[in-house]
């Protein structure tokens, strides 16, 4: 049975990308970091993630646009959307639904999750450069094909440019020069910003980069309750109890309850998603490949080509909808040809806030207990500055969350928010 020490400076919750991105940080800062992870490194959303490290597409996914796409979707089994809330979902559909109505708030959040992506970026280059990641710096490479390509092309790379990001439109043979193996797509764009990294790749390294750093990496280890009625924050796991002075909690969708166990309501609902790898096709392929009709990616990874997408709400977590992988196949059958049967195939569940924006920064009430959740599926792209952050909150560098990252912003909260500080997140572009 795995061991922990009765104290810890830091207790990170969670051994994904999130949480080992925070303790790496953490550490690297002279904090003494303790994570626990219920089952391995990477063993929850993390591993399964598309492995796109992209600020061109870091958009609020509440918003007038999600509203009128994801209406059309509802009546396709085969959609990138399916929505099946359980009664205990329902305030949260109605939460987001809300957030989805303001076009200016919507522009909003986009605008500061780039920023904090264009950040992120430059930490996964840096860190990459540290921890041998293998990060890929070859850009996204958007298709369209058919009825609409060329307004849906205008419309990316008109968005991309307003915000500040490179893009160059391509047509057919400027998308062939750069993807061989493409065909049927009629429009193109690339995102030379953007880049890919294998996600359980980079959560390994994170976790041997903290370790490195003095952090300890405990595995198979859950938390059971975190009681903060002392001092000292007691957590209470299957391999004892640990006092510690801060706990961060990036449990992904059981930060919710970790939040609960300190009287705080978080609104975040799983959104499960998929991966099917097809191993020894696509060899040539040098960058992640965004099919924009069917709303999914593939990404070369190390001899196999990972299609991901998807975002079911309310459905069986555990149940494999073979249509959604069916779905992913035809997607890149479309602009790939022919794929065999799959290698793999992955589902799994993302934590989504209902105004769709991260977690990040102390609980309301308590500075001593910080969360870092909600990315949706930006958690690989967004880990690294969200560590950067929680760092500055721990280190006291950072006084105040960004109030579009703020727990406390959800109403029925306490309301408490700590004054503003002397160190923001990155200004919005």
């Amino acid at each position: 049975m795995a061991r922990i020490p009765e104290r810890a400076e830091a207790v990170v919750i969670g051994g994904g990308a999130v949480g080992l991105a925070c303790a790496y940080a953490l550490a690297r800062a002279g904090v003494g970091v303790l994570v626990l992870e219920r089952d391995h490194v990477g063993a929850g959303a993390s591993a399964g993630s598309a492995c796109m490290v992209c600020p061109s597409h870091a958009d609020r996914t509440a918003s007038p646009a999600s509203l009128r796409t994801g209406l059309r979707f509802l009546l396709d089994a085969k959609s990138p959307l399916k929505l099946r809330p359980r009664p205990s979902e329902l305030g949260w559909v109605a939460r987001f639904t809300a957030a989805s109505l303001s076009e200016a708030r919507a522009e909003e959040g986009t605008r500061l999750l780039r920023a904090l992506a264009v950040r992120s970026t430059e930490l996964h280059g840096a860190w990459g450069a540290e921890l041998g990641t293998g990060l890929v710096m070859h850009g996204t490479l958007n298709l369209w094909g058919g009825a609409g390509a060329a307004a849906g092309q205008a419309a990316v790379v008109d968005e991309a440019r307003h915000a500040g990001l490179a893009i160059e439109a391509l047509d057919a043979a400027g998308i062939a020069a750069l993807e061989p193996s493409v065909r049927g797509a009629t429009h193109g764009a690339l995102a030379p910003g953007d880049g890919h990294v294998d996600s359980l790749r980079f959560t390994e390294c994170l976790a041997a980069g903290a370790r490195a750093h003095g952090a300890e990496v405990v595995e198979r280890v859950e938390v059971v309750r975190i009681d903060r009625s002392g001092p000292w924050i007691r957590l209470t796991t299957t391999a004892g109890t640990v006092a510690a002075e801060r706990v961060v909690v990036a449990a992904g969708i059981w930060t919710r309850r970790f939040a609960d166990d300190v009287g705080v309501a978080l609104p975040i609902t799983p959104a499960k998603g998929y991966h099917a790898e097809f191993a020894g096709v696509v060899e040539d392929a040098q960058r992640p490949i965004y099919f924009s009709d069917a709303h999914c990616v593939a990404t070369p990874l190390d001899g196999r080509l990972r299609i991901a997408g998807t975002l079911e709400i309310g459905t069986d977590p555990f149940r494999v909808d073979l249509r959604r992988v069916d779905a992913l196949r035809e997607a890149g059958e479309r602009y790939l040809g022919p794929l065999p049967d799959p290698s793999g195939i992955w589902l799994g569940q993302r934590p989504l806030t209902s105004d769709s924006m991260p977690l990040v920064g102390p609980l309301p009430g308590d500075p001593r207990v910080l969360v870092a959740s909600g990315h949706g599926t930006l958690g690989i792209t967004l880990a690294p500055v969200t560590g950067e952050l929680v760092a500055g909150h721990v280190t006291g560098e950072l006084d105040a969350p960004d109030p579009l990252l703020d727990p406390a912003r959800f109403g029925g909260l306490s309301g408490v928010r700590a004054a503003a500080g002397r160190r923001r997140a990155p200004a919005a572009r």
